[in-house]
């Protein structure tokens, strides 16, 4: 049983966890090694449960001959198989290379179960042209790490068993056994840049130095390791700078940091919370135009699915707004809840709401009374008082008994 591909395996599992396997399937030589390295496991091993997924990206005549195949060695190695189709857009200004990933990465999620985790067969070629990708795209430590072993994945993970396996090492493993594999015609157009790497640049690097591959593969590895350290060190010190309200951090902590320090600490913030990280230039953005605003104003920074805001001494990270009617005037029946679209919520009436009332949302010139402060207060000033950001003041739900304004939902005002 002892081969390069299987002996990688056999340490790949014997560090994880998990035991249930979805293996995405290609059908090209460096998938079908993998698929076919886990089967020949399962007799020594079990416990572990593999499945496969072969992505359809409606980009080949041929596409529908090639889920056949796949189904016809997933039947031969009594691997359960499945198959995502894609309907691929591309929009103006992306590259094929983006969305297909994109969309490949979103399907193998839908798919993957609670626990489980996705194998792919990414070696140690691939891990040397990511490596150069980063490098020419200007990438920091978190790009030129390339491709981690694992990592989290939806419900699940992401592992990649062979990243310490060349190219060569597989393919002598498909002739040993015989393998019949896909051959991707789209593998050998050079106009996508992995492919111009692979095809055009790696070999000439490997003339002169023959272990370029293996070279770049241990230059990521490395990269992987510094960004580790730098990730325990950041996520240590991170809880220090958190600001006065909950997911925010505070200008003043910040500011006393160095700027090198500044953007690791953002980065590590916005990974922690989710976000897709900025550009450069985005970011050095967020350090002037939000850190550095004055303490009045209210500053917007945004790129896809984030938006950084400041109030006061507090920046905040968050999804984009969505488009919301201030002026919308909502009857609620309170024994039901109320859902309010724009807002993507749903209220639930307090104990002593009356049966139907009136919900509307901030104008200017509001006041509510409030007996603990003896009479009527301004509505803006106890929003000033509160430290409610100014963004977040039109989409409070302001519940009315005729015209009378009884509750702000979510704040400690009562009749």
């Amino acid at each position: 049983m002892s081969c390069a591909p299987t002996d990688h395996l056999l340490r790949f599992f014997q560090q994880q966890s998990a035991t249930a396997y979805l293996i995405g399937f290609s059908g090209g030589l460096d998938s079908h090694v993998l698929l076919h390295a886990c089967a020949g496991l399962r007799e020594h091993y079990p416990h572990l449960a593999f499945r496969a997924l072969h992505i359809d990206h409606g980009l080949q005549a041929v596409a529908a001959a090639w889920v056949e195949h796949c189904r016809a060695v997933c039947a031969r190695l009594a691997i359960p198989f499945a198959v995502a189709h894609l309907q691929l857009q591309i929009p103006a200004g992306e590259s094929l290379e983006a969305v297909a990933r994109t969309a490949r990465y979103a399907a193998f999620s839908q798919h993957l179960q609670a626990g489980e985790m996705l194998l792919t067969a990414h070696h140690q070629n691939d891990q040397a042209e990511t490596l150069l990708l980063h490098l020419l795209r200007g990438s920091g430590v978190n790009g030129l790490a390339a491709m981690p072993e694992v990592r989290p994945l939806a419900r699940g993970y992401l592992g990649r068993p062979l990243l310490a396996c060349s190219r060569a090492e597989l393919a002598t493993y498909a002739k040993q056994h015989g393998l019949n594999v896909i051959d991707d015609p789209s593998n050998q157009d050079s106009r996508f840049d992995r492919n111009f790497l692979r095809n055009e640049v790696m070999p000439l690097l490997e003339q002169r130095w023959p272990a370029a591959s293996k070279t770049l593969a241990r230059a990521a590895r490395l990269q992987g390791e510094s960004r580790q350290v730098l990730t325990a060190l950041l996520r240590e010190k991170l809880p220090h700078l958190h600001g006065s309200k909950p997911d925010t951090l505070a200008v003043s902590k910040l500011l006393a940091e160095d700027v090198a320090m500044q953007k690791a600490l953002l980065r590590e913030w916005l990974t922690l919370r989710g976000f897709r990280l900025p550009e450069e230039k985005k970011l050095l953005q967020v350090l002037r135009d939000v850190l550095l605003a004055r303490p009045d104003a209210t500053p917007c920074v945004r790129w896809e699915g984030c938006e950084m805001r400041r109030y006061r001494d507090d920046v905040y990270a968050m999804s984009p707004l969505s488009v919301h009617d201030p002026k919308q005037v909502l009857v609620w029946e309170t024994r039901q809840p109320l859902v309010i679209a724009s807002l993507g919520r749903t209220l639930v009436a307090e104990a002593g709401y009356p049966a139907s009332v009136i919900v509307r949302f901030r104008q200017g010139g509001e006041s509510v009374y409030l007996p603990q402060r003896g009479g009527h207060h301004s509505l803006k000033h106890l929003l000033q008082e509160w430290g409610v950001p100014p963004w977040e003041r039109e989409r409070l739900p302001l519940v009315y008994v005729g015209e009378r304004l009884m509750w702000v939902v979510g704040l400690p005002v009562q009749p």
